[in-house]
């Protein structure tokens, strides 16, 4: 997997139960009409989200850099093309070979979501509320722990669940 720009471009998690958790307790303690930004404290970046997931799945990944980045940026439009119509097909015949007929999971990217564009807030406005985070950071675990509600719900193709072909 060869993807566009670094491994420090920022992308901000957060684990669901804390999202539930924090909707819960602003209806307790959250002014009206206030806004607050919601991101545990894993100072998550492409590099790391790439690691993990190239661990789960055991392939390798790589990045093009800077340069080879702004190439593609000239031409974004042609780049996600070609992104959609390598992954697109493989994932459907995934789909299709473990009698997944419908699901809102997809590897079709946005060109949007492809620009050299940190995707970070500070959640912790939050916090000096009283709110705490009970998932710090994002790890291989709960990623694993993902997939497998989403094969569970029969939405992920099991096939691809590399890690049980490994025992």
């Amino acid at each position: 997997m060869k993807l566009l720009w670094t491994a420090d471009l920022k992308m901000n998690t957060v684990h669901i139960t804390d999202v539930c958790r924090a909707l819960w307790h602003l209806r307790n303690v959250g002014g009206r009409g206030e806004i607050f930004n919601l991101c545990d404290k894993g100072h998550t970046t492409q590099g790391v989200i790439s690691t993990m997931v190239s661990e789960l799945f055991q392939i390798e990944h790589d990045y093009f850099g800077t340069i080879l980045s702004n190439l593609a940026r000239v031409n974004m439009t042609s780049a996600v093309e070609e992104s959609n119509e390598k992954h697109l097909a493989p994932w459907s015949t995934a789909c299709a070979r473990d009698g997944i007929e419908n699901t809102p999971l997809s590897p079709y990217i946005d060109k949007e979501l492809l620009y050299n564009k940190h995707l970070s807030v500070n959640g912790r406005k939050i916090e000096m509320t009283g709110f705490h985070y009970d998932v710090p950071e994002v790890n291989v675990k709960l990623l694993k722990e993902i997939v497998e509600d989403y094969v569970a719900m029969g939405i992920f193709p099991p096939s691809l669940e590399t890690w049980k072909m490994l025992v």
